[in-house]
């Protein structure tokens, strides 16, 4: 079977204290919400709106232009979402957190995957404990930014850490495909599952949720979960055709 990694690039929720850190903060957590559902017109401009408060905490402005920065890069504007990384960092703390994240963006979007792996192990340091940095790196080792660097094992170490700090579906998304992509087929069932709960309108979750059946044995239920998302979703259906031929 052809081994399936979905590409998710995910916001950072930042905490404030004063009125207009915490008025940014709630239109950036909006303009999260609205990425996540891609609905990215939207999500761009609570993100501006947020950043017209002014004067707002390093740190927030700078995880605020790395949100711009995914967005425009899921839209494949890369120079856009160059410009974002770059502003994100010269916002940030030098030496801070959303210094070496926005770096590390950057360095992707510039292909230097190397040191994008460096700077994001700095901002581990850092702040052990949040989602973007185990996102990414679960990202690299999935083999998205080429073969040199793929490693599904460590894709899923990261990819579950990611999950446990923040539940999200494309989380959810990102690690049951890494448990595919190691042939667990059986320990994705439940979050293929979470995720059709999630979305039911999404095929693509019913389908990869017939491979995973059809994986860990139960043959006549994943066939059937497959057609009927082959039925309903045209890529999907090629999904299920190169399968028959391979």
């Amino acid at each position: 079977m052809q081994k399936i990694f979905f590409i998710i690039g995910l916001a950072v929720l930042i905490s404030c204290t004063n009125k207009r850190a915490e008025e940014a903060k709630t239109l950036n957590d909006t303009g999260v919400d609205l990425m996540d559902r891609e609905e990215y017109t939207k999500a761009e401009d609570f993100f501006h709106l947020a950043l017209r408060k002014g004067n707002l905490p390093n740190e927030l402005e700078a995880g605020i232009l790395r949100n711009l920065c995914l967005l425009h890069n899921f839209r494949n504007q890369l120079d856009s979402a160059k410009f974002y990384a770059k502003k994100g960092f010269e916002a940030a703390d030098k030496d801070g957190y959303f210094y070496f994240l926005n770096k590390g963006e950057y360095d992707l979007l510039n292909k230097d995957i190397q040191e994008a792996k460096s700077n994001y192990e700095r901002a581990k340091q850092i702040k052990p404990d949040e989602m973007a940095i185990y996102n990414s790196l679960g990202m690299i080792y999935s083999g998205s930014y080429g073969g040199e660097f793929t490693n599904y094992e460590k894709a899923l170490e990261n990819n579950l850490k990611a999950y446990e700090l923040s539940p999200r579906e494309p989380l959810a998304e990102a690690l049951a495909t890494s448990y595919m992509n190691v042939e667990k087929y059986k320990e994705s069932i439940p979050l293929w599952e979470k995720l059709i709960e999630m979305n039911p309108v999404k095929m693509e979750y019913h389908f990869q949720l017939g491979v995973a059946l059809l994986f860990s044995g139960q043959e006549e239920e994943g066939e059937k979960k497959m057609e009927y998302a082959a039925d309903r979703d045209e890529n999907c259906r090629k999904m299920l055709d190169e399968m028959m031929v391979n």
